[in-house]
C-alpha cells in the first residue's frame, strides 16, 4: 500500500499508512486510533468510540495477534476496547472517575450527539480487564519496540507510545491545538506542563508527533504555542488577571485554545 493509499470499510473506518507497517485509523472523523505492526505481534493504540466494528477493521489491517493500550481512558477512546477482553491504561486512570466516564452510556451519547448510528457490534457490550500500565513500559512487537511514557495532563493517567526507530510519537489528547484541561479528573495545568516537556522534547529531536483528533499529525511548532498559551494561562490566573472558573484561553474559536477550570 502507498504511503498516501486509504482503505476504507464498512462505512466508519479509514486506514492510513503513517511509517512503515503503521496506521492511522479514522473513526468517521471523530477519533484516530494507531495501528503498530511488528514481526510478531501488534499494538492498537486506542480504540475509538466503537461506533463500528474496529476489531474487524483491524484484522484486514494485519494477521498479527493484537495488543491494545490506550493513552488515556475517556470514552472516545476506548469504546472498542471490550472486543479485545483486557487492555492496558496508566494506572492512574483506573480511578473510578474514569471508570464511570467510561461506561457504556457515556460513548453512546457521544455518538448520538455526533448524528452517527452505531452498528449492531458497537451496541454491544462486555466487561472488559483494565491492565496496569507504569512509565516506561514497553511493548515487544517482534523486530519493534515501543515505550509507553506517562504525560499526566488531560487525565492523570495520559500515556504517550514513542516509537523512535520509526519516528513517531503518538501523544493522544495531551497536547491537543484543543486542549481540554476542564473535564473530571483532568490534572491542574502546573502539573500538565511536565507531560508536554516530554512530548516538546521528543518533536525536538525529530520524531513526528500523531494525536488522537482530526487529520492527526502534529507539529512542533503547535505544541509549543500550546505550551507557551498555558504558561500564559498560568501567570495571568497568578496575577489575577484571569479568574479561577471555567473558561477558553485566549477564546473559544481561537486556533489553539486551552480549556480550563
Amino acid at each position: 500500500m502507498g504511503s498516501d493509499e486509504r482503505i476504507a470499510t464498512d462505512g466508519f473506518h479509514t486506514a492510513e499508512r503513517i511509517a512503515p507497517r503503521t496506521w492511522r485509523i479514522d473513526e468517521c472523523s471523530m477519533v484516530n486510533c494507531y495501528l503498530l505492526e511488528g514481526d510478531d505481534s501488534a499494538l492498537l493504540v486506542d480504540a475509538a468510540v466503537g461506533v463500528g466494528d474496529l476489531q474487524t477493521f483491524v484484522a484486514t489491517l494485519t494477521d498479527r495477534p493484537v495488543t491494545l493500550a490506550v493513552t488515556h481512558r475517556h470514552p472516545d477512546h476506548m469504546g472498542a476496547a471490550w472486543r479485545y477482553g483486557s487492555y492496558f491504561a496508566g494506572s492512574p486512570d483506573i480511578a473510578p472517575v474514569y471508570s464511570l466516564l467510561c461506561l457504556p452510556a457515556f460513548r453512546r451519547a457521544m455518538t448520538r450527539a455526533a448524528g452517527l448510528e452505531a452498528s449492531s457490534v458497537a451496541l454491544a457490550h462486555r466487561l472488559t480487564k483494565v491492565l496496569p500500565m507504569e512509565d516506561g513500559h514497553t511493548f515487544q512487537l517482534g523486530g519493534r519496540t515501543v515505550r509507553a511514557i506517562s504525560v499526566p495532563g488531560h487525565t492523570a493517567g495520559s500515556m504517550a507510545f514513542v516509537d523512535e526507530d520509526a519516528g513517531i510519537v503518538l501523544t493522544g489528547d495531551d497536547v491537543n491545538p484543543d486542549l481540554w484541561m476542564h473535564l473530571p479528573g483532568c490534572t491542574s495545568l502546573e502539573t500538565w506542563r511536565a507531560g508536554a516537556d516530554r512530548i516538546l522534547g521528543l518533536l525536538r529531536d525529530g520524531l513526528t508527533g500523531w494525536y488522537g483528533h482530526g487529520l492527526g499529525l502534529q507539529t512542533l511548532e503547535q505544541v509549543e504555542e500550546t505550551r507557551r498559551l498555558v504558561d500564559e494561562l498560568i501567570a495571568k490566573r497568578a496575577s489575577g488577571e484571569v479568574g479561577r472558573g471555567r473558561g477558553s484561553y485566549p477564546s473559544d474559536d481561537a486556533g489553539i485554545v486551552i480549556r480550563y477550570r
